[in-house]
C-alpha cells in the first residue's frame, strides 16, 4: 500500500448532516430491525418521509454496532433521538444498548395501521422517524395519547434489582394461580359437595380436610361417632 493510500485509509469519513437533528424509527422484529432516517435536509430531498432512507440489522450486538456506525455517518450521536415501540420485550436489548451509548431514546405504544395499507417494516420505520420528528421537530401536539413519545430513561441500579424481583413475584403469582386452579378442578370433579361447605375450597382448613378426606365416600366409611372417647 503506497504512503498515499494509507494516509486516505486513516481519514474518518464526515457526516452527512453534522449540524441538524436526525429522527430515527425504529421497527422491532425478532430477529432483525428496521432503522427510518427522517431530518430537514432529508425530506427536503427526497420530498416525503416514505422515501427517506432505511437501514436493515440484526438483532444482536452486532447489529446494534452497525446501527450506531450507520447513524454516525448522518450526524453527531449527541443529535440523533431514536423512537422504539413497545413491542413485548424485543425492544428491550436494543433500547438497553442505545442508552448505553447515551443516545437519546424515545418509546411509543405499539401504532394501529391504516386500513387499506400494505405493511412494510421500511414504511413503519420511517411513519415512526416522522412522529418523532413532527412531535420534537416540529411541536405538533397529538390528542391519542398512544401515540405520544415518552423519553426512556436508563433505570438505576436499584430499579434493575427490584424489575428482576418483581419479574420473579410475578411468575411465582402466575404458578400459584395454576396450581390452585388445578387444585379446584380435582376438586370439583372428586368432592364438589365441599363447595357447600367451605365457599374457597382452597383455605388452609379445606385443604387440610381434603388430605384427610380427598372424597365424600372417605368420609362415609367413618364410624357414626369418630370423636367419642
Amino acid at each position: 500500500m503506497t504512503k498515499r493510500k494509507q494516509e486516505l485509509s486513516k481519514l474518518t469519513p464526515l457526516p452527512i448532516l453534522p449540524t441538524e437533528a436526525i429522527y430515527i424509527g425504529v421497527d422491532i422484529g425478532k430477529f432483525k430491525h428496521v432503522a427510518g432516517f427522517v431530518s430537514k435536509t432529508l425530506l427536503e430531498r427526497h420530498k416525503h418521509f416514505e422515501n427517506c432512507p432505511a437501514f436493515t440489522f440484526e438483532q444482536s450486538r452486532e447489529g446494534f454496532r452497525a446501527l450506531v456506525e450507520r447513524i454516525r455517518a448522518y450526524g453527531p450521536l449527541e443529535h440523533c433521538f431514536l423512537l422504539l415501540e413497545q413491542t413485548g420485550h424485543y425492544h428491550r436489548p436494543l433500547q438497553q444498548y442505545l442508552l448505553e451509548c447515551d443516545l437519546s431514546v424515545y418509546i411509543i405504544h405499539v401504532q394501529r395501521r391504516q386500513a387499506g395499507i400494505i405493511k412494510t417494516d421500511k414504511r413503519d420505520a420511517l411513519s415512526l422517524a416522522n412522529q418523532l420528528y413532527n412531535q420534537l421537530e416540529l411541536g405538533v401536539q397529538v390528542t391519542d395519547t398512544l401515540q405520544v413519545v415518552r423519553r426512556a430513561i436508563p433505570p438505576s441500579e436499584t430499579a434493575a434489582q427490584l424489575k428482576g424481583h418483581m419479574r420473579h413475584r410475578y411468575e411465582l403469582v402466575n404458578e400459584a394461580t395454576q396450581r390452585k386452579n388445578k387444585l379446584t378442578s380435582i376438586c370439583d370433579e372428586l368432592f364438589p359437595e365441599l363447595v357447600q361447605v367451605f365457599k374457597n375450597p382452597n383455605l388452609p382448613t379445606a385443604l387440610d380436610l381434603r388430605e384427610q378426606f380427598p372424597t365424600p365416600s372417605a368420609i362415609v366409611r367413618l364410624p357414626s361417632r369418630p370423636f367419642e372417647r
